[in-house]
Parts: structure tokens; C-alpha cells; sequence
């Protein structure tokens, strides 16, 4: 039976209370750091076995000046190390095995890695940095797995059956507990694990943790290799003697990073967890009567569902990374497809497309009486939602019929569009121009000298003066009797110009009314009158 390794408890792992007994800290006071060393290298060697034995290096480009990235332990001992050049490093092992790790794949493996963990912990909160270090908080899994230790194992052990070699240590510095698990990180290779035993620490106090941190090598923390040297020509090899050195000429003597470092390491550094937000899959189940044999038929069937989803699923944020499809058949077993398209998309033509080469390679051996439909997704860029529902909620070619058979009845002048123009005054930043047909709106076209419209107001064709205003107003300024009485007046905003024919000088403001109606006004100060200039949307 695989238990928790430890430190002894004279090490000061383990603290008491006054009365003798045992003090077990709240998980609440915990974090958690699972480090999966080298994860790129991981990766690399569960793809090619027969390197395990060789020197292997992640290198950052495919030339021979490129830096070397990660590398494994069979390169250390060669005395190769990150940040080498590629050439450099073949002198030192002829051996070497090198290749590149690129940003798409590694963004797919930090998915995958996120999806294992979500089982142990709804808080989880990747490196950004660091790719293989993850952030769990642990406050609440002593309700689950009873103590700290074996949700750690369980962890560690999760990580082991996918093939992939994890520290996992509970403590409470964040850096602290990070360089304590990078520092036993070598032990954690998925070749020696059997051998070393399992890699999970629960600490029981911050001395402990202080203690172990300080005797954490420097080479173990991901520094520059620039301040590595710097500092070993000093004789400072572990955090504990970095520590020592005084905070005030660390800038000037080191550089920013060291002083950075310093801080991160320092006792009252902290920083909260911010967990990757959660995208629940989405799910719908479709009843078909009669039941459905025909692939053509079917798709009609599952067309509007995917739409539905996809929609929900751009309303997260979010675009569909994976598609499972389960049919109940007519007695017959239940058949379930899962589809991953290339690249996370909302385009339902695409996949409707993939569904149907799948299911005419299978031939389906009865009629479906129904299917539940699953979107996975993950988040996605905005610009890729915004193109997503211009597309399918507005269709160009009806719109620019419409507005033939208009142009065909009123005469061409009949259908315009507002053309942003630079001006000073409101109601000269804009024309009316001929349209001739309908487009996509885009950013670029709603601005104006680089300046945006802050929003979208209805302009009067002229301003409407309004009454002066009364001395005394029980109910607040009455601008509009249907909208109710101003509450609250935003502004002022001043708008000038025209003097060249006559002076304009006017004060801008947001008039809130009790309705919830928001109306666009100004104070004409050469004629000493309000006026209402639109409304806003």
C-alpha cells in the first residue's frame, strides 16, 4: 500500500498545541501544487519509448543556435542544461535527441491535464508561465477523501495511469510549496517511480515548509540562466542562501528578476488562486417517432438540435472543442460517436459535415428512436463569437432583395445609411448617403479619426427646445411626461464650434429618468436654453 511521504516529524513537519495535541491545519488554509516536470518531455517520451534511455531536449526552434528548453535527466548528467544552444549541447552528448514542442500542442495537453485534475478539485488554476505546474485548492476534499494525504495520492496516482510522472505537495506558500515539489522532481520520472516511491507531501506547519524550501537548489527553479551563473559564481546555489542576501541591492546588483524572485519567496508574498473558469458540456436528447433509419433524414433531425447548442455554447463564451452523439437503437445496442474538429469552431455545416461521414462509414444496423447530443467546449475569441452570430442571425442576400424591390417601388434615393463624418458639433458628424447594399458591421467602419461612438442614440432631425425650467419642481425636472420625471443628470460634456457663422457652446448631459429612459440634452449657453437632442438605446 503506496502512503504519503513525509518528512519526519523532528523536522518540524508536524506542530502541537498548548495542551499536547496534534494541530492539523484547515485545508481551507492550504493550496496545492502538482508539478509534472518537463511535462513537454513527458509527452515526447510516451511517443517515442526507446528515447527513455537517451538524452532528450525540448528546443524552443528547429536550427542549431536554438536554446534548449527542457530536458530530461540523462541530459543533466551529460552537464546539458536549459538555455544551451542546441550546437553547444550536441558537444557535450552526441546522443541527443531534439525536437520542437509547439504552442498548439501544448495548449491541448494543458486541456487534457486540466479535464484529469477536475475530478479531485472544481479550483484549478494552470501556470501561465510554466507549462506542467498547476495550482489545486484542496479546501473541502477532507469530506471526500477523509484526509489530505490520500486525496494527494489519489492525485499522483491519477497522473501515474495516464503514463505521466507528478509531484504533488499541500502546503501553504505558493512559491514555497512549488520549489519544493520542482526540487523532488526528478524523482518523479514514470521509469523510476516503482523505485523511489510515491511523490506526494502533505506539510504540517509553515516552519517545516520554510525549512524544506530553503534547501531547494536554484538550478530547480526556472531562473535565467544569465542569474543562475551570476549567482553561483557567488556561491549561492539554494533559495534559503538567495534569501539571505540583502533586498535592498538585489535590483542593482542582479536585476530585476532576482528581485522578483525574492519576492515571490519572501513571507508575506501571496497571492489569491485564480481558477480556469468551467465550461459544463451542453446536452440535449431528441426523441424520434417514428424511428429513424435513413442518414439523410437524420441529419435534418439532428441539424436544429446542433444549431440550439451552438448558440447556448457562444453564449459562454465558448467554442465547441468535441462533439459526442449516443443513438438508441431499435432494438438493437446503443451506438456513441465523439467528433473533434480541428480547431474549436461554431460553424454547424462543418460539423454536420463530419457527423455524416462518420455515420455512412458505420451504416447504421437499425433505426434511431433517439439521441442525446453533447457539446464540449473551451473559451474562445470573441471575434470568432462575434462572426458566429452575425452569420447566423442575419442572412445578407434577403436583406439586399428586400432592399431592391424597395429601391424598385420608392426610387434609388429611398434606402441611405448614415456615414460617420469628423466635425465638432453632434448633428454635423454624419450624411446620409445612397445604399446599395447590406453589410457585416465592422469595427473599423464606427469610428471616426480613431474616436468611437460611445453609444447609440436616435438624433432628433432638429433640436426640441424645451420649456424654461421651473423654480420649484416637486417631482424633479419633467422633460417628457410619458417617461416620468429626471433623476439623475450625467455630465457635462462640452461640445463647441461654428463660430466661423455663429457661436455654439453648448453642455452635454444623460438625463435618467424614473422610468428608465435615458434622454440626451444640453444647455445652449449663448442663448441660456435647454434642449433635447435624441434619446439613447
Amino acid at each position: 500500500m503506496r502512503s504519503t511521504a513525509d518528512p519526519p516529524a523532528s523536522d518540524g513537519v508536524s506542530g502541537t498545541s498548548p495542551d499536547g495535541e496534534v494541530e492539523r491545519p484547515s485545508d481551507r488554509e492550504r493550496v496545492a501544487c502538482v508539478e509534472l516536470p518537463a511535462l513537454p518531455l513527458q509527452l515526447l517520451l510516451l511517443e517515442h519509448p526507446a528515447w527513455r534511455e537517451l538524452p532528450v531536449a525540448i528546443v524552443e526552434s528547429d536550427r542549431p543556435q536554438a536554446k534548449l528548453l527542457w530536458v530530461n535527466e540523462h541530459a543533466r548528467a551529460r552537464r546539458v542544461l536549459p538555455g544551451m544552444r542546441y550546437a553547444a549541447a550536441r558537444s557535450l552528448a552526441r546522443d541527443l535527441r531534439a525536437t520542437v514542442f509547439t504552442a498548439e500542442r501544448m495548449e491541448a495537453a494543458v486541456d487534457a491535464l486540466f479535464a484529469i485534475l477536475f475530478d479531485f478539485s472544481p479550483r484549478i488554476e494552470p501556470e501561465a508561465d510554466a507549462p506542467g505546474t498547476v495550482w489545486i485548492d484542496p479546501a473541502g476534499m477532507t469530506l471526500l477523501w477523509g484526509e489530505l494525504e490520500s486525496w494527494a495520492l489519489a492525485v499522483e496516482e491519477a497522473l501515474a495511469q495516464r503514463g505521466l510522472g507528478a509531484v504533488v505537495v499541500v502546503g501553504f506558500h505558493r512559491f514555497r510549496a512549488l520549489a519544493i515539489a520542482r526540487a523532488h522532481a526528478h524523482r518523479a520520472n514514470p521509469d523510476t517511480r516503482d523505485r523511489e516511491g510515491p511523490q506526494a507531501w502533505v506539510l504540517r506547519d509553515r516552519r517545516a515548509e520554510a525549512r524544506m524550501a530553503a534547501s531547494v537548489p536554484l538550478d530547480r527553479l526556472g531562473i535565467s540562466p544569465r542569474l543562475r551563473d551570476e549567482l553561483a559564481s557567488l556561491g549561492v546555489r539554494s533559495l534559503g542562501e538567495f534569501m539571505a542576501l540583502p533586498a535592498v541591492e538585489l535590483r542593482g546588483r542582479l536585476g530585476v528578476e532576482a528581485e522578483a524572485l525574492q519576492a515571490r519567496a519572501s513571507e508575506g508574498a501571496w497571492a489569491p488562486l485564480e481558477p480556469r473558469r468551467l465550461i459544463d458540456p451542453l446536452v440535449q436528447r431528441t426523441e424520434l417517432d417514428p424511428p429513424e433509419g435513413d442518414v439523410t433524414r437524420l441529419l435534418f433531425r439532428i441539424e436544429p438540435a446542433l444549431s440550439e447548442l451552438l448558440s447556448r455554447l457562444a453564449d459562454r463564451g465558448a467554442a465547441l472543442s468535441a462533439l459526442q452523439l449516443r443513438f438508441e437503437l431499435d432494438h438493437d445496442e446503443p451506438l456513441a460517436l465523439r467528433l473533434e474538429p480541428a480547431a474549436p469552431t461554431l460553424d454547424a455545416r462543418l460539423l454536420l459535415e463530419l457527423v455524416r461521414l462518420r455515420l455512412d462509414a458505420l451504416d447504421l444496423p437499425a433505426p434511431v428512436e433517439l439521441f442525446v447530443l453533447e457539446l464540449e467546449g473551451q473559451r474562445a475569441d470573441p471575434r470568432q463569437i462575434a462572426l458566429f452570430r452575425a452569420q447566423t442571425r442575419r442572412d445578407l442576400d434577403a436583406a439586399n432583395r428586400a432592399l431592391a424591390r424597395i429601391r424598385a417601388a420608392l426610387g434609388p434615393e429611398s434606402v441611405t445609411r448614415a456615414a460617420l463624418l469628423p466635425a465638432h458639433l453632434p448633428e454635423a458628424r454624419y450624411r446620409w448617403e445612397p445604399a446599395s447594399a447590406v453589410q457585416f458591421p465592422l469595427s473599423d467602419r464606427m469610428a471616426v479619426d480613431g474616436e468611437r461612438p460611445p453609444q447609440q442614440r436616435r438624433v432628433l432631425a432638429k433640436p426640441r427646445r424645451l420649456p424654461n425650467r421651473p423654480r420649484r419642481e416637486p417631482d424633479g425636472w419633467v422633460i417628457d411626461p410619458s417617461l416620468g420625471p429626471v433623476e439623475r443628470l450625467h455630465g457635462p460634456h462640452r461640445a463647441s464650434g461654428g463660430w466661423w457663422v455663429r457661436e455654439v457652446s453648448r453642455d452635454y448631459y444623460y438625463a435618467q429618468t424614473r422610468s428608465g429612459a435615458t434622454l440626451w440634452v444640453y444647455y445652449d449657453r449663448p442663448r441660456r436654453g435647454w434642449y433635447l437632442h435624441g434619446y439613447l438605446d
